[in-house]
C-alpha cells in the first residue's frame, strides 16, 4: 500500500543505542507520557508521535484504520533514517496499533511491549451480559461522545477538562503544560477519535486476517484485576458487572502473550490501565529486560 508522507508531530528523547517507539493509546497526547519518559531515556533513544489529527500532527484523508496508521508510522520512521530494528510499545488503543505494524514490517521490529493493550478480539467483552457498563462504554456511545466533543469550542473544551490541563501544570514544565492544554482543546482529537473508534473493528479484523506473528520478544503487562473492579464501582458499575468484565480482560491479554513463542506476561500489582503512571517501575524492568 502507497501511503502519502504526513507532517506528523513527534519528539525524541535519549541517545540509547537501542530504539524504543511508543504508541499512545486512543485521544491521549505524549506529553502524558513525559515524567516516564525521563527515568528510561538514559537507556533508550525513545521516539513518541502523535498520530494524524492528534496535536500538531496533519489531518489524514486516509480512514482512521490502524492499517493506515501503521503505514503512515512507516513513513515517519523512514523520514527520521531509523534504519535500526526498533522496539515498539503501545499502550491501551497503541497497542492495537503497535501490532498492526508488527504484523505488517515485522523485519523493522526486535520486541514488542504490550501495556493493557487493546486486543484484536475486543469484540467478546461486548457480548457479555453487562448491560450498565455496556451502556456507558459502548463503542456507539463512545462515537457519540467523541462527536459531541468535536462540535466545542476551544474554550469549551478547555472547562470541561480544567482539571486534566491543572495538573499537567503539576507534573511537566510550562512548555509542555501549554501544548498539553492546546491538544486536550482542539476540536479535531475528537474528531480524529470518534473515526479511530469508527474504524476499531475493521481495525482488528484486518489484524487477525494477516500473517502470523513473528517469533520476537513479546511482553504482556496486565492491570490489576481488584486494582479495575474498584475504580468501576467507583463510577457506579455493579461489582458483578465489572468483575465479568475484568474477567474476559484478563483472558484476552493472555491470549495476546500467546501470540509469539517468546511471549510472556506481568501483572502489574495495584495498578488500574494507565499502568506507566500507576506503577512505572515496573513497565521500566520490563524494558531493561531487552537490552
Amino acid at each position: 500500500m502507497k501511503v502519502a508522507n504526513l507532517d506528523l508531530e513527534y519528539k525524541i528523547w535519549g541517545a540509547g543505542k537501542k530504539v524504543l517507539l511508543i504508541e499512545v493509546g486512543i485521544g491521549s497526547s505524549f506529553y502524558n507520557w513525559i515524567p516516564f519518559v525521563e527515568k528510561v531515556m538514559q537507556d533508550f533513544t525513545v521516539i513518541m508521535y502523535h498520530r494524524a489529527g492528534y496535536g500538531s500532527s496533519e489531518v489524514s484523508k486516509n480512514p482512521r484504520t490502524t492499517e493506515y496508521i501503521a503505514y503512515e508510522l512507516n513513513n515517519l520512521l523512514k523520514s527520521l533514517g531509523i534504519q535500526d530494528k526498533i522496539m515498539i510499545m503501545g499502550h491501551s488503543f497503541g497497542g492495537l496499533c503497535a501490532l498492526h505494524f508488527v504484523k505488517l514490517f515485522p523485519d523493522k521490529v526486535n520486541g514488542l511491549v504490550l501495556l493493557d493493550s487493546t486486543s484484536p478480539n475486543f469484540n467478546r467483552l461486548y457480548d457479555l451480559d453487562i448491560p450498565i457498563m455496556n451502556s456507558l462504554i459502548s463503542i456507539d456511545q463512545l462515537i457519540q461522545s467523541n462527536l459531541d466533543h468535536s462540535n466545542k469550542t476551544k474554550e469549551e473544551l478547555k472547562e470541561h477538562y480544567c482539571v486534566m490541563i491543572e495538573e499537567s501544570y503539576n507534573r511537566i514544565s510550562e512548555y509542555e503544560a501549554n501544548k498539553f492544554e492546546a491538544f486536550i482543546s482542539s476540536p479535531k482529537l475528537f474528531q480524529t477519535v470518534s473515526e479511530e473508534l469508527r474504524h476499531w473493528e475493521l481495525s482488528s479484523e484486518k489484524i487477525k486476517r494477516l500473517s502470523k506473528f513473528p517469533n520476537i520478544p513479546l511482553t504482556v503487562i496486565a492491570r490489576d484485576i481488584e486494582t479495575s473492579v474498584n475504580a468501576f464501582i467507583k463510577y457506579n458499575i455493579p461489582e458483578e458487572e465489572a468483575r465479568e468484565y475484568e474477567r474476559v480482560w484478563r483472558e484476552l491479554q493472555i491470549e495476546l502473550a500467546k501470540l509469539s513463542n517468546q511471549g510472556g506476561i506481568i501483572i502489574a500489582d495495584r495498578s488500574d490501565h494507565e499502568i506507566h503512571i500507576d506503577r512505572p517501575e515496573i513497565v521500566i524492568q520490563s524494558l531493561t529486560s531487552f537490552l
